[in-house]
């Protein structure tokens, strides 16, 4: 090595020693995050939560009327915060498409670089449309924002535990089996 070189590899290494590092903090949507309990939502005036019987949650909670929420600013026409065994397994947030640019921006400033896809999708016209699809990856959980999601006004963002569906199905079949098992 030479000498300019071994002067600068110490204060590399230190560099990196003290360089803030991305959290493995679990995706979440306003401080409630994937694995949290029910009893954050439940327990509020804000959200109202029900049963039922998806490939993901046996418990959903949304907002009730009049309560108004934002994501990266702009307004959210709706949101649910799915749970199994009162765990957060997903959310969903639905938001006018013309905030997806700003929300997904938001988003990356926050989580990195996302993987883009793209797919056509036609109106009742026939009309076609370029969808963007950005998703990004942490452990077993992902994050996919969506620039029209079921509607070309609508566009989302979806929060999954990944391996919560394949739980879910264990579980209801354990008890199909075992009816003792879910007392």
């Amino acid at each position: 090595m030479n000498s300019i070189s071994t002067r600068l590899l110490p204060a590399v290494l230190a560099g990196l020693l003290v360089s803030p590092t991305v959290s493995a903090e679990s995706y979440g949507f306003k401080g409630i995050n994937l694995g949290s309990n029910i009893s954050q939502l439940a327990n509020t005036l804000k959200y109202d939560c029900r049963s039922v019987k998806t490939p993901t949650a046996d418990q959903v909670c949304t907002p009730r009327p009049g309560a108004a929420e934002t994501i990266a600013g702009a307004p959210v026409d709706t949101i649910f915060y799915f749970y199994a065994q009162s765990l957060l397994t997903g959310i969903s947030v639905y938001f006018p498409e013309k905030h997806f640019t700003d929300v997904v921006a938001s988003l990356s400033s926050k989580y990195g670089v996302s993987v883009i896809e793209k797919e056509t999708v036609r109106n009742l016209n026939g009309k076609s449309f370029e969808n963007q699809i950005h998703t990004w990856h942490q452990g077993a959980e992902s994050m996919v924002a969506q620039r029209y999601s079921g509607r070309l006004d609508k566009s989302s963002v979806r929060i999954s535990d990944d391996a919560a569906a394949q739980r879910v199905k264990e579980r209801r079949e354990r008890i199909k089996r075992e009816p003792g098992s879910d007392l």
